[in-house]
């Protein structure tokens, strides 16, 4: 095997710093709501409580979109590109590895996206890398490519 990459996408926290975060906002949020009861605008407290509650679901939705991966594996005649959802369905591209090219556009921005390129087939890879992190994949792939082409080719 030549090269096998598995890509996940990025989390900020661990699940228990996650935790951590929102049980000290809403405690936070909890003494301000006791304040805000004893100066009389308790009309404040339901919406203090909308905030921890969209923080939660922000948080659980920002772990659930961590289930995705990609995984790249190049062996003997093929290229396989295996994407896999946050809910686990997975589709699955085979490509020709001799006739496959690594584009990298770079954006007026700074930004970059790769793409695996192959017979009017077309591939977006690493979508939720950082920029700096789909340059890095995207020589790794070229340089996969060009060990397997060396070692296709006889000499």
């Amino acid at each position: 095997m030549i090269l096998d990459l598995t890509l996940t996408p990025n989390r900020s926290l661990r699940p228990t710093q996650a935790r951590w975060l929102l049980i000290m906002v809403g405690g936070f949020f909890l003494i301000g709501s006791i304040r805000f009861l004893i100066l009389g605008l308790w009309p404040v407290i339901p919406f203090m409580v909308a905030d921890v509650a969209l923080l939660a679901w922000a948080l659980r939705a920002s772990y659930r979109s961590g289930g995705a991966r990609e995984r790249l594996v190049l062996d003997a005649g093929r290229l396989t590109f295996t994407r896999i959802s946050p809910w686990g369905e997975a589709k699955v591209a085979e490509l020709e590895p001799f006739f496959t090219r690594v584009d990298i556009e770079e954006t007026p921005l700074g930004d970059a996206h790769v793409y695996l390129a192959s017979r009017g087939t077309r591939l977006r890879v690493g979508h939720f890398l950082s920029a700096p992190e789909r340059r890095e994949v995207g020589a790794l792939i070229r340089e996969g490519l060009a060990r397997w082409r060396n070692q296709a080719v006889p000499a």
